[in-house]
């Protein structure tokens, strides 16, 4: 009698256990569309020599600008970039997903004096040489920028907050460049092609890779915002975004914000939870 109390008990047990056990669908968008803003505080470069001013007068480099903010003096190295972008994003599995938009980046260079103006030589000869009096060159080149990223989650749960890990590549290409000469006296505007034609053009390629960590905050089924840190990020290429001055192959790190949407049909997981 005993052992068919036994018995009895255990498969009661395994009957509540059984009914506890349920199946929950849910739901993760395949698709997310991302809008991204990002900044990168340290970034290496260095002065380009322009031969055609004159030594004697001392003269430094200035960037400024809405994608490549700061500042950058004479043999300085140090530039504060950001950007903006639009990224869409696919989910292949619960803890793989890959990503490719488009950014865009405006990148101003001015070569200006420490006085009031410095002399630019337009022509010489055994006997003499010819300079004007030149207050800044700027010049303004644009950007577009393909970048391709894969995301991978360590946990297969969607939890509200989840780490993951971003590896990617981008792909520059100058789609314009503008460069504008300030002479000390207006009536010499008439040898801005001169100038121009000394100064030269910028690269139409550069690239990075980079790889890095970040969070997300929020369900994939909703709207969520993620934080990421490339460390680091690898420039190959020449570099040379401006005339002004030449970047280097040096590790460099970078800060992301990205606001990520649905915008696609359900993709449905299963999961077995016991109450």
């Amino acid at each position: 009698m005993k052992r068919k109390m036994i018995i009895l008990s255990l498969f009661v047990m395994l009957a509540t256990q059984i009914q506890a056990q349920k199946e929950i669908n849910y739901s993760i968008p395949r698709w997310r569309l991302g809008v991204e803003f990002g900044v990168n505080p340290i970034y290496g470069g260095v002065s380009s020599f322009q031969p055609n001013i004159r030594q004697s007068y001392s003269y430094y480099y200035d960037f400024d600008a809405d994608y490549y903010g700061g500042h950058i003096r004479f043999g300085g190295t140090n530039v504060t970039s950001f950007s903006f972008g639009i990224k869409p994003e696919f989910l292949i599995k619960k803890r793989v997903a890959v990503a490719a938009g488009l950014r865009f980046n405006f990148f101003t260079a001015i070569l200006d004096s420490d006085r009031d103006f410095f002399l630019w030589k337009l022509s010489e000869t055994e006997t003499s040489a010819h300079y004007v009096k030149i207050k800044n060159i700027s010049q303004s080149n644009y950007y577009l920028e393909i970048p391709l990223e894969v995301r991978l989650f360590p946990r297969e749960k969607d939890y509200a907050v989840r780490q993951y890990f971003v590896f990617g590549t981008a792909f520059n290409f100058l789609v314009a460049s503008n460069t504008n000469v300030q002479f000390q006296n207006p009536n010499m505007k008439k040898y801005a092609s001169n100038v121009m034609e000394n100064i030269g053009e910028p690269n139409i390629f550069h690239g990075s890779v980079y790889a890095g960590i970040g969070l997300k905050f929020g369900k994939l089924n909703f709207p969520c915002g993620n934080i990421e840190i490339h460390i680091p990020v690898i420039n190959y290429g020449n570099g040379k975004k401006n005339t002004f001055a030449n970047t280097v192959n040096i590790p460099s790190i970078r800060f992301q914000a990205i606001l990520q949407i649905p915008v696609s049909k359900k993709h449905i997981l299963t999961y077995t939870v016991i109450d």
